[in-house]
């Protein structure tokens, strides 16, 4: 398993897609505030400032984690972190060490006194990492974005081509992080096998977007009902956070970030599901999305009969339309996925995203290993009987730190 240069493109792509979407949200933000719309263009900020100051916190806290795990770090190195951090440069900092990195392995062969399976295997966690705080921070801004814009456009006289390139940008965005990471994830670990391109890839893209996507035109929409059901939203991000306290996450090194991971975890669940504890997940899902197609179908009737001038809102039958396919292809795209691609091996294999836990065991090395997803399903233990937790010739592999220290023996 080798880290290729189209994967490096791939990093750089969603690299510029990162970029260009928040300067397409803050364009409009802008706009907002030339039109006098103070309380959206505040939202919409906020929104931004969610996503980054969030992603990162994690970011700093796995920073301490590894150098703590492979070396004694000072206090100036702390505090560059966080300066970096505090300054919203965390992530970006990620992406300079990990692109550096790569085309030193790759191009200039700087490192070929290192084991080059571990220089691959460092180069797939520096991405997982980043796959990961990029997940967060685009459930975090980019589908609350989505539900403001859209309801905007849906139910307000404002709409511009920036807001529609802002609503595109956050869709394609949440289409990127979602498999990249996936991809991702499955790549680092060498004990899963690799998600297949074609087919498997498609499939999984469209129900994740296509479920997304029902979501939260469906939120939009009980917006425009009345904004008081913002409470409804709160109950949701309730019910996903005593959620997170009956599994018991335990995902995080600190009391007081893992309680920050379950309230992120719960304001996620109100967009889409994941396996939070690496744990079978068929009856979770199954009434997850139960419930999740009720309201997407509940939703535009109950607005339909309780608001007399509905058929007069713009966009009304197709939004209507939008969300009623959208949620049937989305869970028949599902039911394709896990019935017939979804990869696996002669052992269960846990899937990234959704799927089951599993035992993988390896006979020929010993150490017997049960991995799960790092955010739809972060317990993990690796075994490495020879080298230890820090890897071999002094490469930090940091995400398996994260992973390593999730379950008891």
């Amino acid at each position: 398993m080798r880290f290729t240069k189209f994967r490096w493109f791939r990093t750089v792509a969603g690299l510029v897609l990162y970029v260009a979407d928040i300067i397409a949200d803050v364009w409009v933000a802008g706009q907002y505030f030339s039109n006098g719309n103070f309380v959206w263009g505040s939202l919409t900020l906020l929104f931004v400032l969610n996503g980054f100051v969030c992603s990162q916190v994690f970011s700093y806290a796995w920073f301490c984690d590894d150098l703590a795990a492979v070396t004694s770090t000072g206090r100036n190195c702390r505090l560059s972190l966080v300066v970096l951090h505090v300054l919203q440069l965390g992530i970006f900092t990620r992406y300079q060490q990990h692109l550096k990195m790569a085309c030193r392995v790759l191009w200039t062969k700087e490192y070929d006194w290192y084991d080059e399976d571990e220089l691959h295997l460092q180069l797939f966690g520096q991405a997982a990492d980043l796959s990961m705080l990029r997940l967060f921070e685009t459930f975090l801004e980019s589908a609350p974005q989505l539900v403001l814009q859209l309801y905007v456009v849906l139910g307000h006289d404002q709409r511009s081509i920036i807001q529609y390139i802002s609503i595109v940008g956050s869709f394609f965005n949440i289409a990127w992080a979602t498999v990249d990471y996936w991809r991702c994830f499955r790549r680092s670990m060498p004990n899963l096998s690799e998600m297949p391109p074609g087919a498997a890839l498609l499939v999984y893209l469209l129900y994740k977007l296509l479920m997304v996507c029902a979501r939260v035109l469906t939120l939009s929409m009980l917006l425009l009902f009345s904004t008081y059901c913002l409470a409804v939203l709160l109950l949701l991000w309730l019910l996903g956070f005593l959620w997170t306290l009956v599994v018991q996450t335990d995902f995080c090194t600190s009391k007081g970030l893992e309680w920050f991971y379950r309230a992120v975890v719960a304001f996620i669940l109100i967009f889409t599901f994941f396996n939070i504890k690496g744990q079978n997940t068929k009856v979770p899902m199954t009434v997850y999305y139960a419930m999740s197609a009720l309201q997407n179908l509940l939703v535009p009737l109950m607005f339909f009969f309780l608001t007399p001038a509905a058929e007069k809102l713009d966009f009304f039958w197709q939004t209507v339309v939008v969300i009623a396919a959208g949620t049937i292809m989305g869970l028949l795209f599902l039911s394709l996925y896990y019935s017939f691609l979804h990869p696996r091996r002669e052992a269960r294999i846990a899937d990234v995203v959704d799927g089951p836990e599993a035992r993988i065991a390896d006979v020929e090395d010993g150490p017997e290993a049960r991995i799960a997803d790092v955010v739809d399903g972060p317990e993990a233990r690796i075994a490495d009987v020879e080298d230890g937790p820090e890897g071999r010739q002094g490469v930090s592999l940091g995400w398996t730190l994260r992973m390593r220290m999730f379950l008891q023996p």
